[in-house]
């Protein structure tokens, strides 16, 4: 069996959401120093010294815009990586109970191939009804992470709008419902 190494680089939502925040708060902060060198034509950045304050206003809402999808491909792929490592964890350590054991049979037919949605999580399902809501969740979310991650170049259908907040929230919440312990992911 071929181990995967694990980096330990994955990074955690509540350090995802705190990064969030604090860029989210500078970006406000430099839009606030950019409008007021409207008036005062000082430091002004070359970026923004032919725009109209309308202009910089719809700079800086795509900037915020560029922003929540990031967090949120951020936050999803942070949830994958933590389903995966607990797989193969699992998978590498021999646990006995019924999620290791189906895991090491998903390992031996599909290995490092085993797909997240329709074969990780649905083991999840298939061994505690309870998780269904929120790994259904968690699926839309993989829709989203998709079309993020391949390059916006269709027009998504996500079934609904996904702020970083809800992002977080859903990402939180298949982390509470499963069976298992997943506090260092959050």
């Amino acid at each position: 069996m071929t181990r995967v190494s694990f980096s330990g680089q994955e990074i955690s939502l509540s350090y995802i959401w705190q990064w969030y925040q604090e860029t989210e708060k500078a970006i406000n902060h430099y839009k606030i120093m950019v409008i007021n060198s409207l008036t005062s034509s000082v430091n002004m950045p070359d970026t923004f010294l032919s725009m109209t304050k309308d202009e910089i206003l719809e700079h800086f809402a795509e900037q915020q815009e560029e922003l929540e999808k990031l967090v949120s491909l951020d936050f999803v792929a942070s949830v994958e990586a933590s389903l995966r490592i607990d797989y193969l964890t699992r998978v590498y350590n021999k646990k006995k109970d019924k999620i290791s054991r189906n895991f090491r049979d998903l390992y031996q037919n599909k290995g490092l191939e085993a797909r997240l949605s329709e074969d990780i999580l649905e083991i999840w399902v298939n061994s505690d009804i309870a998780c269904k809501p929120a790994v259904g969740d968690f699926r839309g979310l993989l829709r989203l992470r998709h079309w993020l991650a391949h390059g916006r170049y269709w027009t998504p259908k996500l079934g609904r709008n996904y702020s970083p907040e809800r992002v977080f929230d859903i990402s939180k919440n298949l982390f509470d419902t499963l069976p298992a312990d997943f506090s260092g992911a959050i």
